[in-house]
């Protein structure tokens, strides 16, 4: 990847508890008022095991990975560097992810800013103002004054992550430098995406304040569902996992759902045929990497392991045997 380009990450969650044990822990910030305080998991931690894809004699492991993540956690996985260490390819699937090159950084910040003379507080409806500024005020208050509906939710995500001690990018780029360094074959997948031009109008439209208002239904209690799922990760809490990611990854797929993923695909069709373009692609490149290799390494998206119609069930509809972790 070219290090002097933004990676542009669309984010969001919602809310479940769970309890979490840890031997090495460190308070996260969180408003003295919530009525829960999470302990954020820091440390070397070993993060959730693998799932098993089989097809005769041809496997390939999976990884699934979130955002954010404690930025004091150091992943360690002994099960995913020695079965890497025996794979013929590393897989890492970065759909949905942006690259922005300088030529369009200007450009796609430009398009964040709303025209001269309006105030966010102008287009999105009074309760929500209302609500974002009560918010805003526990994540280091940022100025969003300016911003559109889209680029105030970017920003505000940030906002919490640092205020939480949280990083935005889970195991996908250490996992890539591990396979390097073991000279294993890596291989990028993306899906296709929809013209620069065309997203820049879809995330200019104002119905992208239901973006931000999932964002303030989740987190304006000071961010504890966001933490519990950074820990459940941490320590490979399976279980929990499968109820916190769906409400909670800042992952692509933990907020372009519904009606905001809708809205950030320019309409319900628009964000279904992508959904399946995006599914149907990856599932060829990985059988693609079943057939040619013995050993097989991926790294996706958590949801996409949990979802009905995410890469896991395609895989298992497709014929292929499926081992879960326990």
């Amino acid at each position: 990847m070219n290090g002097s380009a933004v990676l542009v990450l669309a984010l969001l969650l919602g809310l479940t508890l769970t309890t979490l044990d840890a031997a090495e822990v460190d308070s996260a910030t969180t408003d003295p008022d919530d009525r829960m305080q999470v302990i954020l998991v820091r440390g070397v931690q070993p993060g959730p095991a693998l799932w098993k894809v089989a097809s005769g004699k041809h496997v390939m492991w999976l990884l699934g990975e979130i955002s954010p993540y404690p930025s004091k956690l150091k992943w360690r996985s002994k099960q995913f560097e020695r079965l890497l260490g025996d794979s013929q390819e590393l897989l890492i699937d970065l759909s949905g992810y942006w690259l922005v090159d300088a030529e369009h950084e200007a450009t796609l910040t430009q398009a964040g800013r709303l025209p001269e003379g309006t105030m966010l507080k102008d287009v999105i409806s009074p309760g929500l103002v209302e609500r974002l500024d009560a918010t805003r005020t526990k994540f280091g208050n940022p100025s969003l004054e300016q911003l559109r509906a889209f680029s105030a939710t970017n920003r505000l995500v940030t906002s919490v992550m640092k205020t939480l001690e949280l990083d935005s990018f889970s195991v996908r780029f250490r996992a890539a430098e591990m396979g390097e360094w073991r000279k294993v074959k890596i291989t990028y997948f993306a899906a296709p995406e929809i013209p620069f031009e065309q997203r820049l109008t879809n995330w200019q439209d104002a119905s992208n304040e239901v973006c931000l208002k999932r964002l303030i239904d989740t987190i304006e209690d000071g961010g504890s569902g966001v933490l519990l799922l950074a820990n459940a990760w941490s320590i490979g809490d399976i279980p929990a996992l499968r109820q916190l990611v769906p409400s909670f990854s800042f992952s692509r797929d933990g907020f372009r759902s519904g009606e905001c993923a809708d809205a950030m695909h320019g309409g319900a069709q628009q964000a279904r045929d992508y959904k399946l373009r995006r599914s149907e692609a990856w599932l060829n490149e990985a059988e693609r990497a079943l057939k040619t290799n013995r050993s097989t390494m991926a790294v996706v998206l958590m949801s996409e392991l949990f979802e009905p119609d995410g890469y896991l069930a395609g895989l298992r509809a497709r014929g292929y045997e499926i081992k879960e972790p326990d």
